[in-house]
């Protein structure tokens, strides 16, 4: 595994590259590949754990939230997407 680069991590089995993108996606497939799992789920415990794992309530529903954030986004991009009107005064130039 090589993560010199902190955005691309390099995952090779037997010198052939296997993988490149997320290094914990890089983690939990080397460690499903490999034989003898527990000391590589040891050696990597602190970027498994560091892992946060969404937090819901048992009364949110998780339908109404993603349609919640579905809105929200095409608010946005509403707004982004709105062109101002240019007036004369942004082509004229005005000499003393």
């Amino acid at each position: 595994m090589d993560m010199s680069i902190s955005s691309k991590t390099k995952l090779y089995k037997d010198d052939k590259l296997v993988f490149i993108g997320d290094g914990y996606k890089a983690i939990t497939i080397m460690i499903n590949s490999s034989k003898n799992q527990e000391p590589v789920r040891e050696k990597f415990h602190k970027q498994l754990n560091m892992r946060e794992k969404p937090r819901f309530s048992k009364g949110d529903d998780l339908e109404a939230l993603r349609k919640e954030a579905l809105e929200s986004f095409g608010k946005q991009s509403e707004t982004k997407t709105k062109k101002r009107k240019k007036s004369k005064i942004d082509y004229k130039l005005i000499w003393d």
